[in-house]
């Protein structure tokens, strides 16, 4: 199967809220907490300078230019992560979730925030919270921020860059009906 013919079985997932909502309340979706571990390199983008981030099967996943924060109107830096794959993150976002690492100074440690994820099934095309249009496939993971900032990691970035808590799955369960306003109600109706 060539690469054309290989995109053209990702889903189109006009909302991509809707859809962790509806795989969570159905049982499809399985959601874990997790925390960013890997090291990263980065240097502080030029602007105007595009970024393009390749997944690991060579689909294109996002094309970014740097640009200035609006909160800190500092250019945003690029990020190159364990699996060698760069992507743009705006100043102040950067600045509130990584720090030098002290063991190595050349790069950089998350500061080490649990975030929700969880698996897909399926191969999915949808809106990242950049505006940018992502594929991800079956196998890989969603990182679920909140309703407005979900985004895909392809299996082995995910992998490489990312480690469970070990909370307990019904807590992470509560905090998933609660980022996304499911009530148990209407968790419980969708089980039956």
């Amino acid at each position: 199967m060539s690469i054309e013919e290989f995109k053209k079985h990702f889903k189109k997932i006009d909302n991509i809220e809707e859809y962790v909502k509806e795989g969570i309340k159905s049982g499809k979706l399985s959601v874990d907490e997790v925390v960013k571990s890997a090291r990263i390199f980065a240097r502080r983008g030029i602007l105007g300078e595009e970024v393009i981030t390749w997944n690991d099967n060579g689909l294109e996943e996002t094309r970014n230019i740097v640009k200035l924060d609006e909160k800190t109107r500092k250019p945003g830096w690029v990020v190159t992560d364990p699996n060698g794959e760069e992507y743009i993150v705006e100043d102040s976002e950067f600045k509130d979730n990584y720090e030098i690492d002290p063991k190595n100074p050349d790069q950089y440690k998350p500061k080490g925030e649990p975030v929700l994820s969880t698996p897909i099934y399926e191969h999915i095309e949808f809106k990242a919270p950049w505006g940018k249009k992502m594929k991800i496939e079956a196998g890989d993971s969603l990182i679920l921020n909140g309703p407005n900032n979900i985004y895909g990691i392809p299996k082995s970035d995910f992998k490489n860059s990312y480690a469970s808590t070990g909370k307990n799955k019904t807590e992470v369960l509560k905090e998933a009906l609660n980022l996304f306003g499911i009530s148990k109600e209407e968790f419980l109706s969708a089980r039956q």
